[in-house]
């Protein structure tokens, strides 16, 4: 019954995510406090390695991938194009 539960629970973020037009990275991002954003927007500025971002992000306990920050950093998520 447990499994079945984390089924539902997956699937219904899934959604979330599907309906707000945001990527995974803009999601983590927002749940970010705005001392981290700062420190990572800092980051982004400074063009750290994708690997250092993802290895300072997981360390803070955020689940993210390289694949999900190169996307979100080259334009090609799914986030709204300005």
């Amino acid at each position: 019954m447990a499994l079945n539960d984390k089924f539902t629970e997956i699937l219904s973020k899934r959604t979330i995510r599907r309906t707000t037009g945001i990527c995974a990275y803009q999601q983590m991002y927002e749940s970010l406090s705005k001392a981290d954003q700062k420190t990572l927007d800092d980051a982004w500025a400074k063009n750290y390695p994708t690997n250092l971002i993802v290895q300072a992000l997981r360390s803070e306990g955020m689940k993210c991938s390289s694949d999900t920050i190169r996307l979100h950093r080259n334009g090609t998520c799914r986030c709204p194009k300005e």
